[in-house]
């Protein structure tokens, strides 16, 4: 039993307690919503370097071999005999979702790979071929070729999360058609050598693929 004399609460305090009580949480969930607002950046800005650095490896691994190349804009085929599609040519571009895709024509219609589909991020390929002097001489190198990697955000007016620059060299381009000057590749036509959102490439040489060694071997001796 409670004694008559006993104090209790009274409105005030109790409103005081509820009030201090509301500061704490709201600071509490500030500072989850703050903590999980970088949580979210970091994994945005982890996936947007992974598929820039992924799709450089990709580019390099795929062109290694390469015997005739070109860069196109916006469409994986033209209309001019001269440049007719070739059975296993292939085209590395970002597709309407995003996606890092492989596209290989088998001879009548295109087999697509999707290679990178990120998720947090949007991503941009563009590729182009370089001046031996930037002034303006118009002599291109026939083997080498740029390209940028761009991530953006989804929802920052699309600012820049992380972009590469490079550059490969294309050794095992063929004469009369990758190289030198050549009426097939646009890619060494000094003519036609504009930038572009895709690359097309096709390949004569059989790629090596290494196995395991067989039983018995010994390395040197």
């Amino acid at each position: 039993m409670f004694k008559s004399d006993q104090d209790g609460f009274t409105l005030i305090e109790l409103m005081i307690v509820l009030a201090l009580l509301g500061l704490i949480l709201a600071a509490g969930w500030g500072l989850f919503s703050l903590t999980m607002k970088s949580w979210d950046v970091w994994q945005t800005r982890q996936e947007a370097e992974a598929a820039v650095r992924l799709t450089s490896q990709i580019i390099t691994n795929e062109l290694d071999y390469a015997s005739f190349l070109e860069i196109r804009q916006g469409n994986h085929w033209v209309n001019n005999e001269a440049n007719k599609l070739k059975e296993n040519d292939r085209f590395i571009f970002v597709n309407d979702a995003g996606s890092i895709i492989i596209s290989e024509f088998n001879g009548t219609s295109f087999v697509e790979k999707p290679l990178v589909e990120p998720k947090r991020c949007t991503v941009e390929l563009s590729f182009s071929k370089p001046e031996k002097n930037p002034a303006g001489s118009g002599i291109y190198p026939d083997n080498i070729l740029n390209y940028t990697i761009t991530a953006r955000y989804l929802d920052r007016d699309e600012a820049v999360i992380y972009s590469t620059d490079s550059s490969i060299m294309v050794s095992n381009m063929l004469p009369d058609e990758g190289v030198p000057i050549s009426a097939i590749s646009l890619y060494s036509q000094t003519d036609n050598c504009n930038p572009g959102d895709r690359i097309r490439y096709n390949t004569v040489f059989t790629r090596f693929e290494p196995s395991p060694p067989g039983g018995g071997f010994t390395c040197g001796l």
